[in-house]
């Protein structure tokens, strides 16, 4: 599968960027262990999602959450039907299941494909995104590729390293959360949110039908 291929499954659940990154990144560990402290739930993530800042204004995004499981289920559907390439008009749906992971004054969403996304080759590994939500705002902030081809080789060799075009994440939950915890302020590492990582919630005001 090109990487071109694995951006699109991924982000089409997830946010929309102007400009596909030459390559992904995604972890082979959870940033959540079992029972972890750092576990929390939102209710207000929850509900129908609507992105703000490109032409695809078809596209939603579903997010469903059982608080006692502490998941979500995330869901992109395309009211017009694959317009935006945002969901599949004829293959299976595809569904991310997702942990939100409180780090200090931030949060993160670890999201991983379910079975029926794998069999659209969507990858079967941890994405994990910076999160934000401000009343009916959502901003979902992915890993900067480039400033992890570009770290030092030492760091790089602690985190993880470069395979077919994409950045793996090799280390373990810890290191994994003591990364993103340090990083959540550096712009290199979480790029700040421009239009097109940004989300509203459908049927508010500004909404288009």
């Amino acid at each position: 599968m090109t990487t071109r291929t694995k951006f699109v499954l991924l982000t089409a659940m997830l946010v929309s960027l102007a400009v596909l990154p030459a390559c992904w990144t995604y972890s082979l560990h959870p940033l959540y262990e079992d029972d972890d402290q750092h576990l929390t739930y939102d209710p207000a993530l929850e509900g129908t999602w609507q992105q703000t800042g490109n032409e695809c204004q078809t596209c939603r995004l579903l997010i469903s959450g059982d608080s006692r499981a502490q998941q979500y289920t995330l869901q992109l559907i395309d009211l017009q039907k694959a317009k935006c390439n945002c969901g599949s008009a004829d293959g299976p749906e595809i569904k991310f299941e997702g942990h939100l992971v409180q780090l200090g004054s931030h949060r993160f969403l670890d999201a991983v494909s379910q079975s029926d996304a794998e069999g659209m080759d969507a990858i079967p590994a941890h994405n994990i995104f910076k999160i934000t939500a401000e009343g009916d705002s959502l901003s979902l902030m992915a890993l900067s590729d480039d400033w992890l081809y570009h770290t030092p080789e030492a760091e790089q060799a602690r985190l993880g390293e470069c395979m077919d075009g994409d950045f793996v994440f090799t280390a373990t939950t810890e290191v994994l959360q003591d990364f993103v915890q340090n990083h959540a302020e550096d712009e290199g590492v979480f790029p700040s949110p421009g239009d097109d990582d940004e989300w509203h919630r459908a049927g508010k005001s500004g909404d288009s039908k």
